[in-house]
């Protein structure tokens, strides 16, 4: 059941692009080979919109968390020293290690295949870390579904709980969230788990609002007394 008519559009259109869209296609002056059951990027607002925001510096360490088609890794490596891309979806997974070789960054990008943070050490740290959670009212079903549902946030309460574990000193998560999902519900979520938040940039679609913003570790006492 979803949440409201908008979500019902949003999945239809989707659908409709995942069967019926090309699987070879251009973002950002770059290749990307994708299949029905991996996010296509050229055909929705979101991941043009991501990886036109990554500011990634040469001495950044980057964590792209649900890579998809690796559209935001293989974007933050052309900066960053080295990035870990991770998805929970198999398909994804294959697709996105033959999208960095393609585009020439297999020296800087690694893909991994696990749930969030699990295929992690939890001693890695990084600097940033890339993250446009599903946000969709509805069960996942499938490898692709992943990518579209979270219900009751389950998965953002997660990532916000076990994030700050894997950031090192000034690190970042950069997070992509939409108007029609409740991304203020979202940010309370972060709140919650004791982050703070700037808006990094703000798009619109026909449907939709899009946000963009910096993530940070609220400070704790402790944290402050060691400053």
């Amino acid at each position: 059941m979803f949440a409201n008519i908008k979500q019902y559009l949003a999945v239809s259109f989707i659908r409709m692009v995942q069967k019926h869209g090309p699987h070879k296609v251009e973002v950002l002056g770059r290749t990307y080979e994708v299949s029905e059951h991996v996010f296509n990027p050229k055909y929705y607002y979101t991941s043009r919109f991501m990886a036109e925001h990554i500011g990634v510096t040469p001495d950044d360490i980057v964590l792209d968390m649900g890579t998809g088609s690796g559209i935001q890794a293989v974007t933050a490596a052309e900066k960053a020293s080295r990035v870990i891309a991770v998805d929970i979806n198999p398909e994804a997974v294959r697709l996105a290690r033959k999208n960095v070789r393609a585009n020439g960054v297999e020296d800087v990008v690694s893909v991994m295949e696990g749930d969030l943070f699990t295929p992690l050490d939890n001693a890695r740290k990084f600097s940033v870390i890339l993250f446009t959670p599903p946000y969709l009212e509805g069960r996942p079903l499938t490898g692709f579904d992943h990518a579209l549902f979270d219900p009751d946030k389950i998965l953002i309460r997660r990532f916000f709980t076990e994030a700050g574990q894997y950031l090192g000193p000034g690190g970042y998560v950069q997070m992509l969230y939409s108007s029609i999902a409740g991304h203020e519900h979202a940010l309370r979520v972060s709140e919650q788990f004791g982050w703070d938040r700037s808006l990094i940039a703000r798009g619109k679609t026909f449907t939709e609002t899009f946000f963009i913003y910096k993530m940070t570790r609220q400070h704790t006492k402790g944290d402050r007394a060691a400053l």
